[in-house]
């Protein structure tokens, strides 16, 4: 009778082991479940700017930095691509799109010394003064030449003051001054300006503290003679720019240079403003739409004060990458956070405006007919926005 029983505790542990390892295989299940919404769950949020960021271009002597209080601006300001967004293809927003990440130059990069050597030269100031009893006040802003010819790329809230140059009752008188210190040159008009920005901020030329997000805060000059009435020179010192998306990231070194100018008066702005030259790595990278790469956060460094507006950003190839375009407000320097516009999306918005690229649009070349051109078929709409 023993062997039996034992064919029953034989059946019974079979059992028993069937239903531990059903047991078993459902926990194993639910664990790996519990994983996975664990992981989706605590995936970091990409993060947005919040806030409000103001031009640095005006009289050093008007404050053109921004408060805090500017709820309006909020909703405009690009929101920030994170690191993150750009090894991956997911943004803000719950798109996917895909940032392109263009191949590394072929040849190594040059120490920033020597990237400043190179960029000095094509480094200008831009100085307008206003008429007598105008409501406009003076500016002081930088450019860069970036073609051999005579064109200096800055941004249209320092180029606006040229434009005033043609006003009927409210002209300015502004020069184009290089070196160390900065030295009258150069005489210059504007022959390309974006209108999406003259339609949203032409009106704010009168305002104490003007603010912007620096979309389309790009205009075209053209020098058009020396000061001294001597002969124009044939070419210019430059600088080659990039208009590459993304080509430059969170991380990256580069090279800022401007003609700051905060905390100068009047007197020692005129006879003693010299150049300033930094190193910074850019801290944040953001966008005006949902996958470009159209500002760049430079950090607090010396440079944002009054007067870098239309500055350089430069990378170790020695090209031009972005411009100094806003800053956040702050006490010091060292408080603020200085902003550029990147080539690429000048490059953009220039095919938004002109119908070509910025490359192709400068070797059409023929440019004083170009400055006659724009006098006549959009300067006069343009001074139109103005409150004078």
């Amino acid at each position: 009778m023993r062997p039996p029983l034992r064919l029953l505790n034989q059946s019974v542990f079979t059992g028993v082991f069937a239903l531990l390892a059903i047991v078993i295989l459902i926990s194993l299940v639910v664990h790996q479940q519990a994983q996975i919404v664990t992981g989706i769950e605590s995936e970091p949020p990409v993060e947005t700017a919040q806030e409000p960021i103001a031009l640095v271009d005006e009289d050093p002597e008007v404050s053109t930095e921004t408060t805090e209080e500017a709820p309006q601006l909020t909703e405009n300001l690009a929101p920030e691509i994170s690191q993150e967004t750009l090894e991956t293809p997911q943004v803000a927003h719950t798109e996917e799109v895909t940032v392109e990440i263009p191949p590394l130059y072929n040849t190594p990069g040059m120490s920033l010394d020597t990237v400043n050597t190179m960029t000095l030269p094509a480094l200008v100031n831009i100085l307008c003064a206003s008429s007598q009893g105008s409501r406009v006040t003076g500016a002081v802003g930088s450019g860069v030449i970036i073609d051999p010819r005579g064109v200096i790329l800055t941004n249209a809230h320092v180029a606006q003051y040229l434009l005033l140059q043609n006003h009927p009752t409210d002209p300015t008188r502004c020069v184009i001054r290089t070196g160390a210190p900065a030295r009258s040159k150069y005489t210059a008009e504007v022959f390309a300006f974006p209108s999406a920005w003259m339609q949203e901020y032409g009106k704010d030329l009168l305002l104490e503290t003007p603010e912007g997000t620096g979309e389309n805060d790009w205009a075209l000059l053209y020098i058009t003679g020396r000061t001294d009435g001597s002969e124009r020179p044939p070419t210019f010192p430059f600088i080659d720019f990039d208009t590459r998306q993304a080509v430059m990231v969170t991380g990256d070194s580069v090279l800022l240079a401007s003609y700051p100018a905060g905390f100068l008066g009047s007197i020692v702005l005129q006879k003693e403003l010299w150049p300033v030259s930094t190193t910074v790595v850019i801290q944040k990278v953001y966008t005006f739409t949902q996958s470009l790469i159209d500002i760049v956060s430079l950090g607090g460094n010396i440079v944002a004060q009054a007067g870098s507006s239309g500055g350089a950003v430069v990378n170790p190839w020695g090209k031009l990458v972005g411009i100094i375009v806003t800053s956040s407000f702050g006490e010091t320097t060292a408080e603020r956070d200085l902003r550029a516009l990147t080539l690429s999306h000048i490059d953009s918005s220039v095919r938004e405006h002109e119908n070509t690229d910025l490359l192709s649009f400068l070797q059409q070349g023929n440019f004083e007919e170009r400055v006659r051109s724009f006098k006549t078929s959009e300067l006069p709409s343009f001074l139109e926005h103005f409150p004078l």
